[in-house]
């Protein structure tokens, strides 16, 4: 069965999907009957629904479940679609498709993965290689990896986005590289893959994106630093210098300490991560606001106050 989005739905529509609970409560008619209130969502919107006649055992019975199955009909009131619930029941891990319900990727994700891969198979430098190959062997690594968002809200926040950010910028280091015969192409190519890495930890990407406990309290550069400790570890003979290296190019990413960053860039390898880095999250915040703008007919998008100035939308007309 096709599912119906919320964004396709009209009044009169006959409904039988999975949906994300973002709240629920049970309430009291003027009557003193009881009914359910709860604001379901997918990955278009959110719907307002109702269920009449319910008891305080079944509302109870649905626990903090955040993926029902609905089963009701769609109408119009005072203006808004609204959905009457028949029936709610529970559903299992295996029947949701995250995809459905967050902002996901729109590229291929095991296509960017087996990229990505292919640029890891050509560091050369053993303890590099070594370090690599520790993470993209831990399958649980490669699911959260695949998966996590890279932001919340600037850049890339959609499922997928840390894998997708973290190949384009691996491309990006491959080919200015050459370019700089005073870089260490292995080390930055390796910095560029494990930047963002403790993003697997900062973030939460269940039912919304928000920042976990640990996200709050240490940060990703923090969590990074530390994954690559442990697996560094396990690595005979690993030098403390290149260790070194490698926590400084994640530490110091960001660039600027008010942007974050514990330490400014002081190596090659550091300068260009960030430079790369903050390359492909400022393309794609404007890429973004261009999108997102609601007049399409203006050549300017409205100030946008994380980039602090107004975009113009149409210079593409002109090439």
């Amino acid at each position: 069965m096709i599912r119906k989005f919320i964004s396709q739905l009209n009044g009169g529509t006959t409904i039988d999907d999975i949906f994300l609970v973002q709240n629920k409560d049970l309430r009291t008619t003027k009557n003193g009957s009881l009914y359910i209130q709860a604001q379901l969502s997918d990955r278009t919107g959110t719907i307002d629904a109702r269920m009449w006649d319910a008891s305080t055992p079944f509302f109870e019975s649905l626990g903090d479940d955040t993926f029902l199955r609905i089963k009701g009909r769609t109408e119009i009131y005072q203006n808004k679609i609204q959905l009457i619930i028949k029936q709610i029941l529970k559903t299992s891990q295996e029947d949701i498709q995250l995809e459905d319900y967050l902002p996901s990727t729109e590229q291929d994700v095991n296509k960017m993965f087996s990229e990505l891969k292919q640029i890891v198979s050509s560091i050369k430098q053993p303890h590099l290689k070594d370090l690599l190959a520790l993470f993209f062997s831990d399958k649980d690594f490669c699911k959260r990896f695949c998966s996590a968002p890279a932001a919340v809200q600037y850049h890339h926040a959609f499922l997928g986005g840390l894998l997708e950010h973290t190949l384009s910028v691996a491309k990006l280091g491959d080919i200015i590289a050459p370019l700089y015969p005073g870089l260490n192409r292995d080390l930055l190519i390796c910095g560029i893959i494990l930047h963002d890495i403790g993003k697997i930890s900062e973030l939460c990407y269940e039912r919304n994106f928000h920042y976990s406990d640990e996200g709050q309290l240490i940060g990703h550069l923090i969590s990074g630093v530390l994954m690559v400790e442990e697996r560094a570890k396990q690595i005979d003979g690993f030098p403390k210098t290149l260790l070194d290296l490698l926590r400084h190019l994640i530490l110091s990413h960001h660039g600027e300490y008010e942007w974050g960053s514990p330490k400014l860039p002081m190596t090659l390898e550091a300068l260009a991560l960030h430079y790369l880095d903050n390359i492909d999250a400022k393309i794609h915040a404007f890429n973004k606001a261009i999108l997102n703008d609601k007049d399409p007919n203006d050549n300017w998008t409205n100030y946008n106050r994380m980039l602090e100035r107004k975009l113009f939308k149409k210079s593409h007309n002109y090439i």
